[in-house]
C-alpha cells in the first residue's frame, strides 16, 4: 500500500506566534512536528511506501505534482484550523487527478467533527479520522488491521522523513522536536487536550535512541520537548532530564510557570535547558485555568533568566469574559516587559482569541481560516468585533511594531473580503450545551449530529 501523508499551507499564523508568514521560515511548530513524526512512524509500521510532502516548502504545484507521482493508495491530510483552507484545496486535487482515498485529520478534525461538522465540510470525498483518546486510532480505517500491541510508551519514532522530506538547506533551519508525554492536566475551555487525552509517558530510553539519532544522522545541536505541560509527573520529567544531562544535548520545553520552582529552575540549567514556552497563562480570566499574579511571573522570569534560561510567554486577548479595558490594560503590560527587558517580543505569543475549540458561546463570522489566530473571527455583535479588532491594531502597534506593515497588509485583505460578503457572519447551526463532564464523550466518540 503506497501512503502520502500532508501537512497543508498553514496560513498567516505558523503556530507559536502569529508572524504573519506566507511560508514556515523557522520550520515545523511544536504540535505538527509531532504529529508528521508519528503518522510517518506508525504508517511505516504497516508499509515501507509511505512519503511527506509539506507544503509549507516549496511551490504548491510542485508539492502536488510529487503527491500525484508518488501514485498513493491513500492520502492522509493533517490539518490544523488555520491550514484548512489548504486542505480543502489539496483535497479538491487529489479528488481530481488521483483514485486514493482521501482522509483528513488532526486538531482541526479532532476539535471540530462531532460539534462542528459543517465547518470541515470539503466538497469532495473523505473520511475524517479523530485520534483523540489514541494516536494508533487511524491506522483501522487506512489500512483495515490494526497491531493492537502498538502502545505510546514504547513505541519508537522514525525521524527518517526529515532527511526524505527537506534538502540540507531546510533542515539547517529545522526546529527539531520530541515529545516524552501526551496529555494535560489543565482545564482550558478553548484547549482539546485535557477534556480527551489520558496523560501517556515515553520510556525514557526510547527519547535516548530518537535524541541519538537526530544527532548522529540530521545534526541536531539542540531539541524541542514538545509536551504539552513537561512537570505533569515529576519523577518522568527528572529521568528526562537525566537523558539530556548524559548526552549534553542543549534543550527547550513547554510547561506552566507556577511549575517553575527553585529546584526545577536549578535542574533545567544544569542540564542545558535554554528557554521554556510558560504556555497560556493570564491574570485575570476564568476562561483559562491557570491564574498567575503579575509579581509571580515577573519573579519567575528573572530567576530564570539569572541562570541563562528565556521564559517565553502567551497572552490572549479577547477571551470571553474579559471587557475590552482589560485587554488593553494587559496588552500594555506586554509593552512594559518589553520595554523593561524581562522578555523581547520575539519570545511572545499574543493572539486575539479564536474558537478552536467548539463553543455554544461562539458566532463565527464568514472569512477564510488562513485568518484564525491573526484576524477576529468570532464576536458576539458588530460593535464586540469592532472592539476585537481594535484589540489586534493595539497588539501589532505595541508588541509587534516590525510586523504592523505585515499586519495591515492582512488587515486590508481580511476587511476586503467581509465587504465583498452579503453577511459578515458564518450561517452555521449554534454548537450544543454540552457538560463538561459529557465533553469527553461527544469529542471523542460522539455521533456527527444529522
Amino acid at each position: 500500500m503506497r501512503v502520502v501523508i500532508v501537512f497543508p499551507h498553514v496560513g498567516y499564523c505558523t503556530g507559536w506566534r502569529p508572524h504573519l508568514a506566507t511560508a514556515v521560515k523557522n520550520g515545523s511548530t511544536y504540535h505538527i512536528a509531532q504529529a508528521l513524526t508519528y503518522l510517518y512512524s506508525i504508517a511505516r509500521h504497516y508499509t515501507d511506501d509511505v512519503i511527506v510532502v509539506d507544503f509549507n516548502f516549496g511551490e504548491h504545484d510542485d508539492n502536488l505534482a510529487r503527491v500525484l507521482d508518488y501514485r498513493p493508495d491513500a492520502v492522509l491530510i493533517s490539518s490544523t484550523v488555520n491550514s484548512y483552507d489548504s486542505t480543502k484545496q489539496i483535497a479538491a486535487e487529489v479528488d481530481a487527478n488521483s483514485g486514493a482515498r482521501l482522509f483528513i485529520g488532526g486538531p482541526a478534525v479532532s476539535s471540530n467533527h462531532f460539534l462542528r461538522p459543517e465547518l470541515l465540510e470539503v466538497g469532495v470525498p473523505c473520511e475524517f479520522v479523530v485520534t483523540n483518546k489514541n494516536i494508533f486510532d487511524w491506522v483501522g480505517k487506512v489500512f483495515g488491521n490494526e497491531d493492537k500491541s502498538l502502545q505510546f510508551r514504547t513505541f519508537v519514532p522514525d525521524n527518517r522523513w526529515l532527511s526524505e522530506t527537506y534538502p540540507a538547506e531546510v533542515r539547517e533551519k529545522l526546529r527539531y522536536t520530541v515529545i516524552t508525554s501526551i496529555g494535560c492536566t489543565y482545564k482550558c475551555h478553548f484547549c482539546l487536550n485535557p477534556m480527551v487525552y489520558k496523560i501517556n509517558y515515553k520510556d525514557p530510553e526510547i527519547l535516548r535512541g530518537e535524541l541519538e539519532f537526530l544527532a548522529a544522522e540530521l545534526g541536531a545541536g539542540s531539541v524541542s520537548v514538545a509536551d504539552p505541560f513537561f512537570f505533569m509527573r515529576q519523577a518522568h520529567s527528572n529521568e528526562i532530564m537525566d537523558v539530556f544531562a548524559d548526552l549534553g544535548m542543549p534543550w527547550s520545553q513547554q510547561t506552566c510557570l507556577v511549575t517553575l520552582t527553585d529546584e526545577n529552575l536549578d535542574r533545567m540549567a544544569e542540564t542545558r535547558c535554554t528557554s521554556v514556552l510558560v504556555g497560556i497563562e493570564n491574570f485575570s480570566s476564568g476562561e483559562i485555568n491557570k491564574p498567575v499574579e503579575v509579581s509571580q511571573f515577573e519573579d519567575r522570569v528573572l530567576r530564570a533568566k539569572s541562570l541563562g534560561i528565556a521564559v517565553k510567554p502567551s497572552f490572549i486577548s479577547g477571551l470571553l469574559d474579559i471587557d475590552y479595558e482589560t485587554d488593553v490594560a494587559q496588552i500594555e503590560y506586554i509593552e512594559s516587559i518589553i520595554a523593561r527587558d524581562l522578555v523581547g517580543n520575539h519570545q511572545i505569543q499574543s493572539n486575539i482569541y479564536s474558537p478552536y475549540i467548539p463553543d455554544a458561546r461562539d458566532r463565527l463570522l464568514d472569512v477564510p481560516f488562513r485568518f484564525w489566530g491573526v484576524m477576529p473571527v468570532t464576536a458576539a455583535d458588530e460593535d464586540h468585533w469592532r472592539r476585537n479588532l481594535a484589540l489586534c491594531d493595539l497588539i501589532y502597534d505595541r508588541v509587534f511594531p516590525e510586523t504592523r506593515e505585515r499586519y495591515q497588509e492582512v488587515r486590508a485583505e481580511y476587511l476586503d473580503y467581509l465587504a465583498g460578503r452579503e453577511t459578515m457572519w458564518l450561517k452555521h447551526r449554534p454548537v450544543p450545551q454540552v457538560p463538561l463532564d459529557k465533553r469527553v464523550f461527544v469529542l471523542t466518540s460522539g455521533t456527527v449530529r444529522a
